[in-house]
C-alpha cells in the first residue's frame, strides 16, 4: 500500500508513520508544514514532503508521484477551547482544501482515512451511557463542529462522487512520544508536570468522564481496519468503552508513579462536555479489538518516560 499521512510528524501520524514504514510492504509519504517539527519521524524511511494543506497543486503533485492509493488525514489547528478566530482559520486553511483533496481522491479513486474526534462530536450528555456511531452529532465548541464538518462533507463526497472514505472517531489518545509540555492530552501533561513538581490545572471539580485510549491499540485499530475493505464507507470509534474522571486520572498517575501531583482546579469551560465514553461494539465486529486497560498504560507510559526517553 502506497500511503500519504497529513500530519505524520505528530503523535498519532508518527506512530502510523512508523508501523506502516517498517512493515516493509508499505512505502509512507508524509505531508508537514514548512516550520514543523519532525523530530519523530527524522529516522524513518519516509518520503517527507514540506508544504500546507491549502496548496492543492503541490497536494496533487504528490499524489501523482508517490502513487498514492490511501490517504490518512490527521490534520487540525484546533485544540477543543478554541473560539470562532481560531475556527475561520480552521476553515480556510484545513476544511475547505480538505474537501478540495475529497474532489481530487474521489477523481483518482483514492481512499481517504480521517481522524475524527470522538471526544467533542457527539456533544453533551448527562448520563454515562456510551455513545454509539449511530447516536446524533451535536458538537457545542468550534473544535467537534469543524470535525463534524469534516465528517459530513466526507459523506457528501462519497455519496455524490464514489469517495472510498473511512472515518475514525478516537477518544482521548496517549503514551510514548506524547508531548509532556504541550497543551493537550491530560495524562501527558499532568505526568510532564508532576515530573517537574508543577501544579496540574483543572478545569472545572475534576468529575468530568473521559473515554481513553493507548497509542499502540489505536494504531493497531487503524491497521486492521485498513486491511479489510469491509471496512470502508464506515465510521468507528475507536476507544476503551470505558470512562474515567479527571481526579481519577491524576489519583492513578499517583499511584503508578509515586509522585504528589498537585492539583489548581479552575472555572469550567463552557465548551467541555461532562461526560464522553464511546461504544466499541461495532468495531469489535469488524476486528479483533481488546484496548489496554488505563492503569497498564499509563504504568507503560511512566516506564517509556522514566527510561529517559521522553
Amino acid at each position: 500500500m502506497r500511503v500519504l499521512l497529513l500530519g505524520g510528524a505528530g503523535f498519532i501520524g508518527s506512530h502510523l508513520a512508523s508501523r506502516l514504514s517498517l512493515r516493509g510492504e508499505h512505502v509512507v509519504s508524509v505531508l508537514e508544514p514548512a516550520a514543523a517539527s519532525i523530530d519523530r519521524i527524522r529516522n524513518l524511511p519516509v518520503h517527507l514532503y514540506r508544504g500546507d494543506l491549502s496548496d492543492t497543486e503541490l497536494l496533487e503533485s504528490i499524489l501523482v508521484r508517490e502513487d498514492i492509493q490511501t490517504v490518512i488525514h490527521l490534520v487540525s489547528t484546533l485544540v477543543p477551547g478554541c473560539g470562532f478566530a481560531d475556527f475561520e482559520k480552521e476553515f480556510e486553511q484545513v476544511v475547505a482544501p480538505s474537501i478540495r483533496l475529497m474532489e481530487i481522491c474521489s477523481q483518482r479513486h483514492i481512499k481517504l482515512v480521517y481522524f475524527s474526534s470522538g471526544g467533542t462530536v457527539y456533544g453533551e450528555r448527562s448520563s454515562l451511557a456510551p455513545f454509539s456511531e449511530e447516536d446524533t452529532l451535536a458538537p457545542i465548541s468550534h473544535y467537534g463542529w469543524s470535525k463534524q464538518m469534516m465528517e459530513e462533507s466526507i459523506r457528501y463526497m462519497h455519496r455524490t462522487q464514489g469517495l472510498r472514505y473511512l472515518i475514525l472517531r478516537p477518544s482521548n489518545a496517549y503514551g510514548p512520544g506524547q508531548n509532556l509540555y504541550g497543551r493537550q492530552g491530560l495524562i501527558a501533561v499532568a505526568l510532564g508536570k508532576a515530573l517537574r513538581k508543577e501544579t496540574v490545572s483543572i478545569w472545572g471539580d475534576g468529575i468530568a468522564v473521559r473515554d481513553y485510549i493507548y497509542i499502540d491499540d489505536l494504531v493497531q485499530a487503524t491497521l486492521s481496519l485498513l486491511e479489510k475493505e469491509t471496512a470502508f464507507d464506515k465510521t468507528f470509534n475507536v476507544g476503551s468503552g470505558v470512562g474515567h474522571s479527571v481526579n481519577d486520572i491524576i489519583r492513578i498517575l499517583k499511584d503508578v508513579s509515586g509522585i504528589d501531583v498537585p492539583v489548581a482546579y479552575l472555572p469550567a469551560r463552557q465548551e467541555d462536555v461532562s461526560h464522553v465514553i464511546l461504544s466499541v461494539d461495532k468495531i469489535r465486529e469488524m476486528i479483533d479489538f481488546q484496548p489496554l486497560g488505563i492503569q497498564e498504560g499509563i504504568r507503560r507510559f511512566y516506564s517509556f518516560v522514566m527510561d529517559g526517553n521522553a
